[in-house]
């Protein structure tokens, strides 16, 4: 059997975690939401199961930092509320999945019926894991977490199957990644006056923080190694980076002193708006961080062309939603993940 294995169990592993939560309206799960190629009705329930997954998991993880009940806050740009640009986003995720579904046959994608089996394992134990409330309130029968899942496992089954002729040969020049050693004093002040305003560093302490580093500049040209030289002193610690072309993760300061560096070699203090840098090129060609590198550029490839070739797909398909069903599904309910069932 092909495809098997991780893929599906990863989605198990997903859908297996109950939600909690109450409804304080009935909805009838067999209500049609959507309509792909005015022919194939998309059920309310499917769509609701995974809205209601997808909030579970937002009002469970960010609900302490964005506050309770946040999928009925207003978004702050537009005023909208934001579950009405989650169900947006949802009906998005929707219409591709049931393109993909339409176009499996084309792409040898189907369902294998081990994967039926235990696609159908796994909704019986999500069911079984929730009280009749629950259910009541996400209003999914088994055929729907059935179907879910199974829209999900023939994804990444086409994911395979759109990108299997992605180019995967990267040069070492598109990919040559740099690494180096850096570190770091702040001549920001950390205390703060009556106000909450924060006090400035006198230019007396600022010489002292840059002569702080300075010694441990010089204690790492002796040794050859700025890191070890940073981590001796209490309070600094350095930091190894790798970076290539776009050089986007380093501050530009470092990048710029790092460039001009050969291996082993360390540049004098850098000063920036708040502080001061040291720093070291450890190699100009780090040959693991290069293979890595590689391997994020094969990726980027494939889902570029993913995303291409599923809006080609998604152009070939009518769609419809129908917004008076959508207009059922409200967040005047909060839905949490159940903590003893998370990594089961």
């Amino acid at each position: 059997m092909k495809k098997t294995g991780s893929g599906i169990l990863a989605l198990i592993l997903m859908l297996s975690v109950a939600l909690t939560g109450c409804s304080q309206k009935q909805l009838d799960g067999s209500q049609t939401i959507a309509v792909l190629d005015e022919t194939t009705n998309i059920r309310l329930g499917e769509f609701s199961l995974m809205l209601r997954y997808q909030q579970a998991q937002m009002e469970t993880y960010y609900g302490s930092m964005l506050g309770g009940g946040f999928y009925q806050q207003e978004l702050p740009d537009t005023g909208e509320v934001y579950g009405e640009s989650a169900k947006r986003d949802q009906m998005d995720e929707f219409q591709l999945l049931y393109v993909l579904e339409a176009e499996a046959p084309n792409y040898q994608a189907e369902l294998t019926e081990e994967e039926k089996a235990a696609i159908a394992e796994a909704a019986k134990a999500f069911m079984d894991a929730n009280t009749p409330q629950v259910k009541k309130a996400v209003a999914a029968e088994q055929a729907d977490v059935e179907h879910v899942l199974a829209l999900m496992t023939i994804q990444k089954k086409m994911y395979d199957a759109l990108t299997v002729d992605v180019d995967t040969e990267v040069s070492d020049a598109e990919a040559a990644q740099k690494r180096v050693n850096y570190a770091f004093v702040s001549t920001t002040g950390t205390e703060t006056d009556s106000e909450g305003n924060t006090i400035e560093l006198t230019e007396e302490e600022k010489a002292a923080k840059k002569a702080e580093l300075q010694e441990i500049l010089d204690a790492a040209k002796e040794s050859g190694d700025l890191k070890a030289a940073a981590d001796d002193k209490e309070g600094i610690m350095s930091t190894t980076a790798t970076y290539g072309a776009d050089g986007s993760s380093l501050a530009e300061a470092v990048r710029t002193a790092a460039d001009t560096l050969k291996d082993g070699e360390f540049a004098e203090l850098v000063e920036v708006e708040n502080g001061y840098y040291a720093v070291q090129m450890v190699s100009t060609f780090d040959s693991e961080a290069t293979e890595n590198r590689k391997v994020n550029i094969v990726q980027e490839r494939r889902d570029e062309l993913y995303q291409e070739k599923c809006e080609e797909l998604k152009a070939a398909h009518t769609f419809t939603t129908v917004d008076a069903v959508m207009a059922k599904l409200t967040f005047d309910q909060t839905f949490v993940v159940k903590m003893d069932q998370q990594g089961s």
